[in-house]
């Protein structure tokens, strides 16, 4: 082994640890975010339509569709963000997240459900680093 043999072994793990680390922060971020009242969270889910229309976008902001014009049921698909995460690299790029829904500002003003997962950051980043050191030796 040399020194710039070891200088690379360790900045590949870091890099990976970051890239995990940054990921699963993000993942547990909108995990709470999306949580329904009826299990401790702040969203309010009657069509499914305000959680379904979370969307993650690389360095843009996120759009799709932001009416329910047919008053459907929606199906929240948490793979979606999965997908995005995978091609997020977060040494070079942004990552944003939002809702898309029409009436998500007022929503998230009474009820603050991505705020007060905002708010726990810090929390998300330190247990998703504590997994990242563990899985990656």
């Amino acid at each position: 082994m040399t020194f710039s043999s070891d200088v690379e072994k360790w900045s590949d793990k870091a890099m990976k640890r970051y890239r995990s680390t940054a990921r699963t922060a993000v993942q547990e971020t909108v995990a709470e975010a999306n949580m329904v009242r009826g299990r401790g969270g702040r969203m309010r889910v009657d069509t499914g339509f305000l959680r379904a229309s979370g969307v993650a976008a690389i360095d843009r902001i996120p759009s799709g569709q932001s009416k329910n014009t047919d008053n459907a049921a929606f199906a929240y698909n948490p793979s979606d963000l999965s997908v995005t995460l995978l091609r997020w690299n977060p040494a070079t790029e942004t990552l944003f997240y939002g809702y898309v829904a029409n009436y998500a500002v007022p929503r998230e003003y009474k009820d603050g459900f991505l705020r007060g997962a905002v708010e726990n950051w810090d929390q998300h980043v330190a247990k998703a680093a504590k997994e990242a050191e563990r899985l990656i030796r």
